[in-house]
């Protein structure tokens, strides 16, 4: 279950760490950028085996940024009033930018190993193609909602534009769990408890953060019927100066 407990961790930091990542957002970018290059030179850098082992579990296994996505993406479908939304929704867009970061180690090791394999084509199983067809597919989706969750780059977008390429967030994260789950699905059916593991913990998170999100959609309509109705004309457009 060490998903699961990454996430209780990841979770944890981003409440203690709210405040110094609201201030300083380029340190904890910073820091992103040197474990994922401490990841990926673990090998010439001759790292004890411990340090090791945890990077590939934190990093190349992407356990640490899967689990700020699952955070940035539950943070949408707690009430907005609530405690937590008001607590993390200040620092949603700096969780998710340390979240990409991290996966740019999880992408670059495993394309090291998968891309010469498909190349040749020695891989045989057709769940572990069809889940790198979905990691091509997650990159561009990862690098659009990178680059835009940057202040910087939100203001210099209209506000319709922003809010368009952000809602590919939603597939992206169900792709995302899709992908780990096909991934999986060999080790797990072979046998492997870490992988059976996993497995479930990807799958049941997929599918509470649909019913949330479901039961998200179902209750903003419902609030928006009942504006409606109590004022039939606020759908109608502003009449504009001549």
């Amino acid at each position: 279950m060490s998903f699961v407990l990454t996430l209780v961790v990841a979770f944890a930091a981003c409440l203690a760490l709210r405040e110094p990542l609201r201030r300083w957002p380029v340190a904890f970018y910073a820091l992103a950028v040197v474990a994922v290059a401490v990841q990926l030179a673990s090998a010439p850098l001759g790292l004890p085996k411990a340090v090791d082992l945890a990077l590939l579990v934190l990093i190349k296994r992407c356990y640490v940024a899967m689990a700020l996505f699952v955070i940035v993406m539950f943070i949408g479908v707690l009430p907005r009033d609530g405690r937590l939304s008001r607590w993390l929704r200040p620092v949603r867009a700096e969780v998710s930018i340390v979240a990409c970061v991290l996966c740019v180690g999880h992408i670059v090791g495993y394309a090291a190993s998968y891309v010469p394999r498909a190349i040749s084509g020695a891989l045989a199983s057709p769940t572990v193609v069809t889940g790198l067809i979905v990691a091509l597919v997650l990159t561009v989706l990862l690098i659009a909602l990178g680059i835009t969750s940057f202040q910087r780059v939100k203001r210099a977008m209209s506000l319709a534009q922003w809010k368009r390429v952000q809602r590919l967030a939603y597939p992206f994260f169900v792709l995302a769990c899709a992908h780990a789950l096909l991934m999986l699905m060999p080790s797990a059916l072979g046998g492997g408890t870490a992988a059976l593991e996993g497995a479930i913990a990807y799958a049941a998170v997929l599918v509470v953060y649909v019913a949330l999100r479901g039961a998200r959609a179902l209750s903003d309509r419902r609030v928006k019927d009942a504006a409606k109705a109590e004022d039939p004309m606020s759908d109608e457009p502003e009449p504009r100066a001549a």
